[in-house]
């Protein structure tokens, strides 16, 4: 080697020793970061409920609580998304685009985590991950602004709360994708920052029909508190939820629905009639009252001193006004919506408090305590209390009887089955609920009932025999009867 390459080499020598210190600096500032209290508390609450929440959905799966309707056909939808088709559900009626049935395009996201991984407990995991990213935001500003205390709270509250739960234990729903909108811009607005509001508030159109209408308080509320170029924006943000939701239930259903119309709305009675019904429920008490009362309890009541609260009110008002008892009730998924708003509302009535001198410290010490009492006294009976003993574990006989007798059945050949075992079928073979409903115009090849514990939908114990004795009039035969799954193939 000459002197000059020698040199050459030597002065050139610092610089992989440079290169690694500055490797060095940037893993230390990132973990400096990390170690930052309001980036720390809502990672690791994060960390704690995404797999709490995805175990209960995933055992739940296992234990035959899920169903075709739901699960089975947003599997169908997302499938049909992954393969590069139009989104479908046999379920819903043979050859039926779901985007007749409800406007949820934000679901073609999934699309290729699901086609990485084609099976109903990919959505399940997917669901309980976007649910528990609703912490994040909400437990950072109850940090910023109130302290680690109240930012325990918020997130014990929010992660143990009904709404969210009762989802959790109730199949996949495009809803998933609303929570973490609606955490994330919750925040923003209660923050006063106006533009990251209006940002993660405007694909909420997208998640379903009627969240048009939350997009629309959303922008009423930032051209209420703003003057000058930010009123507009709030204006705009108002009318483009306004011009979705319009735009969704006249043209794009209807266009896509089967009986050219929004079947949906058939479920909202005139409106004096709807408003006098409900009235009269909330004074009577009945299950329209209890959900009432437990919206407001997960927040010691606090909720009510933040005009955030009105963000709620278009998913409550659609939801009492319909006559559809089920909407009335604090099951299924409907609540899961409400939950970020109401947290985001109780921080700013906390905030509010403490900057305007109207809630002492002793006040707020007692809602704090309210919110992690109410979140705590409760768990023994919500559905994550499951996980606490090994039954909750446990995978039941039938749903491995349904998969076993799946895997021997041809990909191709068309199934029927009961309502709870669709989910552990639909994403092998084409599925659809057994006794086939008026939409469906498909012959099966094999049919599966569940006797044991008959779903009762879509029809009764005694329609389901009717339907299977047709069925063996019609040239079906038995092949299996085992832990009460009966099996017939055409």
């Amino acid at each position: 080697m000459t002197a000059l390459e020698n040199a050459s080499t030597t002065a050139a020598a610092p610089a992989p020793r440079a290169g690694a210190a500055s490797r060095m600096r940037l893993w230390r500032s990132a973990a400096a970061r990390w170690r930052r209290p309001d980036v720390a508390l809502p990672a690791v609450a994060f960390l704690l409920l995404a797999p709490l929440y995805a175990a209960l959905s995933v055992t739940g799966h296992y234990q035959g609580r899920t169903s075709g309707f739901d699960l089975g056909i947003f599997v169908q939808q997302i499938s049909s998304y992954a393969a590069g088709r139009a989104p479908t559900s046999d379920l819903l009626g043979t050859g039926w685009n779901t985007l007749g049935d409800h406007f949820s395009p934000i679901t073609v996201l999934l699309a290729p985590l699901y086609a990485l991984a084609p099976a109903p407990e990919t959505l399940l995991v997917a669901q309980a991950v976007l649910f528990a990213v609703g912490v994040v935001p909400l437990t950072r500003w109850a940090y910023r602004d109130l302290g680690v205390v109240p930012a325990l709270v918020v997130a014990v509250g929010y992660g143990l709360s009904w709404g969210l739960q009762s989802a959790l234990n109730f199949d996949f729903h495009e809803i998933a994708f609303a929570v973490p909108l609606l955490a994330f811009a919750m925040s923003a607005l209660g923050q006063g920052w106006w533009r990251a509001a209006a940002a993660w508030t405007l694909p909420l159109v997208w998640v379903k029909e009627d969240m048009g209408l939350t997009v629309v308080v959303v922008g009423a509320l930032i051209a209420l508190w703003t003057t000058g170029r930010t009123r507009l924006l709030g204006v705009a943000t108002a009318a483009w939820g306004a011009a979705w939701t319009v735009l969704a239930v006249t043209v794009v259903v209807p266009a896509l629905s089967p009986d050219d119309a929004y079947g949906q709305g058939s479920k909202l009675p005139p409106l004096t009639e709807g408003i006098a019904e409900t009235t009269h429920g909330l004074v009577s008490g009945d299950s329209r009252a209890a959900t009432i009362l437990l919206l407001l309890a997960i927040t010691g009541f606090a909720a009510l001193r933040s005009p955030l609260t009105l963000v709620a009110v278009p998913t409550v008002a659609w939801r009492f006004l319909s006559d559809n008892t089920n909407f009335w009730k604090p099951i299924f998924h409907y609540n899961a919506v409400l939950m970020p708003i109401l947290f985001a509302a109780l921080i700013d009535a906390l905030v509010r408090g403490r900057t305007r001198g109207e809630l002492s410290p002793r006040a707020e010490r007692i809602v704090l305590a309210v919110v992690a009492a109410v979140a705590l006294i409760a768990l023994p009976f919500q559905p994550l209390a499951r996980l606490a003993s090994a039954d909750g574990w446990r995978v039941d006989p039938r749903i491995e009887t349904v998969r076993e007798v799946g895997a021997d059945i041809p990909r191709d050949a068309r199934v029927s089955a009961s309502n709870d075992l669709v989910p552990h079928l639909v994403a092998t073979h084409p599925t659809t609920v057994f006794p086939q409903r008026p939409s469906d115009s498909t012959t099966p090849d094999w049919i599966l009932v569940d006797q044991a514990n008959p779903p009762g939908w879509p029809q009764n114990a005694e329609g389901d025999r009717r339907a299977v004795s047709a069925a063996l009039a019609d040239g079906y035969r038995v092949v299996d009867d085992v832990n009460g799954i009966l099996v017939l193939r055409r």
